[in-house]
């Protein structure tokens, strides 16, 4: 019987964390899209309108990165995929002061969706795990081993804020879980480097810009890694998660059976 119940649960989560990686991709593929046509559409002028935006932000001073993290608390809290407003802050601040934007928003985002699943919305959200057996089934592996796991389920690419509202409404100590916030660091700078090396390839395609072809080939090469980076680190992740939930329903049916 235990055999049958341990297949099922790691099937259940196979799929569950499968479409979550199929529905992180979406972003990515987007702005790859999206900035394709900018390079078609736009073409020599691509140039002129990124230097635009950037004389923009610079005259906002501090207030244009405070408005961007106020953006990025609100967004990721209403579950909008933290990976758009991460390449866009790499594309609009530059490398350095768009992972510390996004870190601040991150941390910041995090406790308020912490206080929120732990004051306001504890009940609805167990209501919600009663009709998301993979979710409750993390809700239950993390209870049993709280900052491990917490570390873990923020490597996957699973969102956020699902995870934040889940771990509030779970009960898990504010000081572990705002350490464990800090485990998504990695993939925000990717993702920033994502938009700023976005950047970078617009202004190659549009003929203005003057760098070596070696830097061109290294910004480019520099996306790839990025890719094969979280991919394998996501890949590890998630395997980790699946034998943290088995160990736990293992557990739970030992209890039950004695």
């Amino acid at each position: 019987m235990y055999n049958e119940e341990k297949a099922e649960v790691a099937n259940r989560m196979q799929s569950f964390l499968a479409r979550a990686h199929s529905r992180a991709a979406l972003p990515y593929m987007a702005f790859g899209l999206l900035m394709l046509i900018a390079i078609v559409m736009a073409g020599q002028d691509i140039d002129h309108h990124i230097n635009a935006i950037e004389s923009w932000i610079t005259n906002l001073g501090p207030w244009g990165a405070l408005a961007f993290v106020g953006l990025f608390v609100i967004a990721t809290s209403s579950l909008l995929p933290d990976t758009v407003l991460c390449i866009i802050a790499g594309a609009l601040f530059g490398l350095g002061w768009g992972v510390a934007a996004v870190v601040a928003g991150s941390l910041l985002a995090g406790a308020l969706q912490f206080a929120l699943a732990r004051q306001l919305l504890r009940a609805p959200i167990q209501r919600a795990l009663a009709a998301r057996p993979s979710l409750a089934a993390i809700q239950r592996a993390v209870s049993r081993d709280q900052f491990r796991l917490q570390v873990l389920l923020r490597l996957t690419l699973l969102n956020p804020a699902t995870i934040s509202y889940l771990l509030g409404a779970t009960g898990v100590r504010f000081t572990g879980f705002l350490i464990g916030c800090l485990a998504l660091t990695p993939n925000l700078a990717i993702e920033v480097y994502f938009g700023h090396a976005g950047k970078h390839v617009a202004r190659m395609a549009s003929g203005n810009a003057r760098t070596a072809h070696l830097h061109d080939l290294a910004i480019i090469g520099g996306i790839a890694l990025c890719v094969i980076v979280m991919v394998l680190i996501s890949r590890i992740a998630r395997r980790a998660v699946m034998q943290a939930v088995a160990e736990t329903e293992k557990a739970a049916s030992n209890s039950d059976t004695e």
